[in-house]
């Protein structure tokens, strides 16, 4: 299920019983869809968008993280 499929059925449940616990307004479902398309970093070696996770720390760059992924790391 995508996390657009997500947002739809969350708030389909919310307009049906908005005093639900488990639906959570669109507009928070929106944005954290917006938030997970949006993680990630491209790695500046094989130029790919992969998740945060595939990138070693690194405490002198501004995010913390190293500017290649660990695979393009470990070619070299």
């Amino acid at each position: 299920m995508t996390p657009e499929d997500r947002v739809r059925a969350a708030a389909a449940r919310f307009d049906q019983d908005p005093d639900d616990p488990d639906a959570i307004a669109a507009s928070a479902l929106r944005a954290l869809a917006r938030r997970q398309a949006r993680a990630g970093k491209t790695c500046a070696s094989c130029d790919e968008r992969k998740p945060l996770s595939a990138f070693g720390s690194d405490a002198q760059k501004a995010d913390g993280l190293t500017t290649r992924c660990r695979s393009c790391r470990r070619r070299v």
